[in-house]
C-alpha cells in the first residue's frame, strides 16, 4: 500500500496519464468551473454500463453517457477506487490487494503505441446540404429545430501531450468543466464544455439553458453583444423544454434567472438558470428523473426530440459517440455535477477528431451555421 501512494505521488502528471491509458485502466481528470483545484479518479476493475440506478445510490465516481443512449439512460460509471485531489491520495476500503499488486505492475511497464490514421471530415457542401433539408422540414412542420453536427480528423502532433494540453484549456476555459476521461476501447476524451445538465447536492437541484452563439472579437464587451431574433428564439425553445420537464413531474417551485449573456473561451452564449431549492421542495429522486427526462437536451437534438433525433441518425450518417452526452462526478465530496459534453476531441490511434454542432431553426443560414460550426471546433483545435 504505502510503495502505491508513493508512486502516484511521485509520478509526474503527464507520465501517469500516458502509463494509465497504455495500461488499459479507465480514468477520469476534471476541474470545475471557476476552481483550480485538479481531481483525477482510477478505476482498477473493467468499466461498468449502468442500466437501472439511482444517482443517490452510486459509490463516488464519474459517469460519461453516449448521445444516443436515451430511454433509459445507460452511462459508464467508472468507480473511483483511487482518488487523487491535490497532493492527497484516497484509495476505496473496497479495494482488494491483489488489484493494488496488478495495478503496480501494469503502469510501470506498459508503454503507449500510436497508430496513424486517414484525415477525413463533414465538409463544407455536406453540411450545408443538411442544414437546407433541414429547413425544408422545418417548413413543413416536422420539428421545430434541430441541431446538426459535424465533425473532423486529423493527425495528432508528434509533440502532443494529454496533461499538458489539458492544463492549457483549464487556464484557459475558467468558465467551463475541463476533463480528460479515458474508457477502454472508447478512446481518451477531452473537453471544455461550458453547459451545466444537472448539478445536485443536499441543498439545491440546478441546470441550465444555454443556446445561440456569437464570436467574441479582441475589444468586445458581453454587455455590448447584441443577440438576433434567431438565437433568443433558439434559447427560449431550450428554456421552455426545461420548463416543461418540470411540468411533467408537477414541479412548480422553481427559481428562473436570466437569459443573460455569458462568455465560454473565445465565443458568448445565451444562458438561463433554473435552481430548486430543497428546503422549499420535498423531492428526494428530482435528480434522476430530470436526468432522464433532460437527455439528450433540446441544445443537442431539437424539438420535438421524438421527430429530430431518428431524423439527425439518418441525416449525419456518423456516431457521435460521446459527443453531445453528458459527463461528470457523482457522489463526490456530496454533490453530482453533469455536464453537456460540448467543445470535446476524441484521441484514438493517434489521431484527433474534433466535434460542434449548431441549431438550425426557420431563420438559419446554412453558410452561417457552418461558420458557428467552425468556431466550435477551433476552441479546442487552436490549442492542438
Amino acid at each position: 500500500m504505502t510503495e502505491l501512494l508513493s508512486i502516484l505521488k511521485l509520478s509526474k502528471p503527464e507520465r501517469l496519464v500516458d502509463q494509465l491509458q497504455a495500461a488499459g485502466y479507465a480514468f477520469a481528470i476534471w476541474r470545475m468551473p471557476q476552481q483550480k483545484e485538479i481531481n483525477m479518479l482510477i478505476s482498477l476493475k473493467e468499466v461498468e454500463q449502468l442500466e437501472e440506478f439511482q444517482l443517490q445510490d452510486l459509490n463516488s465516481g464519474f459517469l460519461i453517457n453516449q448521445y444516443a443512449d436515451n430511454h433509459p439512460v445507460k452511462p459508464f460509471y467508472i468507480q473511483a477506487d483511487i482518488m487523487i485531489k491535490s497532493d492527497k491520495v484516497i484509495l476505496s476500503p473496497n479495494v482488494q490487494d491483489s488489484e493494488i499488486d496488478a495495478f503496480k505492475e501494469r503502469i510501470q511497464i506498459s508503454k503507449p503505441t500510436t497508430k496513424k490514421t486517414v484525415a477525413q471530415e463533414t465538409g463544407l457542401s455536406e453540411y450545408e446540404k443538411s442544414v437546407r433539408k433541414a429547413l425544408n422540414e422545418i417548413e413543413k412542420g416536422t420539428f421545430e429545430k434541430v441541431v446538426l453536427s459535424r465533425y473532423r480528423d486529423e493527425p495528432l502532433p508528434a509533440n502532443f501531450t494529454t496533461w499538458s494540453f489539458f492544463e492549457s484549456i483549464a487556464d484557459k476555459y475558467e468558465n467551463a468543466f475541463c476533463s480528460i476521461t479515458h474508457i477502454p476501447e472508447k478512446g481518451l476524451w477531452i473537453g471544455a464544455t461550458p453547459e451545466l445538465l444537472i448539478s445536485n447536492d443536499t441543498d439545491r437541484f440546478k441546470t441550465v439553458a444555454l443556446a445561440g452563439t456569437k464570436a467574441l472579437t479582441n475589444g468586445n464587451k458581453l454587455s455590448e453583444i447584441a443577440w438576433t431574433q434567431k438565437e433568443i428564439e433558439e434559447q427560449a425553445l431550450v428554456s421552455r423544454y426545461i420548463i416543461n420537464c418540470f411540468k411533467k413531474i408537477r414541479l412548480r417551485e422553481f427559481h428562473e434567472h436570466g437569459p443573460k449573456t455569458i462568455q465560454a473561451g473565445n465565443l458568448a452564449h445565451l444562458k438561463t438558470e433554473f435552481i430548486v431549492d430543497y428546503a422549499e421542495v420535498d423531492f428526494d429522486e428530482l435528480a434522476d428523473q430530470m436526468l432522464h427526462l433532460l437527455h439528450p437536451t433540446s441544445a443537442v437534438c431539437g424539438m420535438p426530440i421524438e421527430h429530430t433525433k431518428p431524423w439527425i441518425q439518418q441525416e449525419e450518417n456518423y456516431d457521435r459517440a460521446f459527443y453531445s452526452g453528458f459527463l461528470g462526478p457523482v457522489n463526490v465530496e456530496r454533490s453530482t455535477d453533469l455536464f453537456v459534453n460540448l467543445r470535446c476531441m476524441k484521441i484514438d490511434q493517434g489521431q484527433v477528431r474534433f466535434f460542434a454542432g449548431a441549431g438550425i431553426t426557420e431563420d438559419s443560414d446554412p453558410h452561417k451555421e457552418f461558420e458557428e460550426t467552425e468556431l466550435k471546433m477551433n476552441i479546442l483545435k487552436s490549442k492542438i
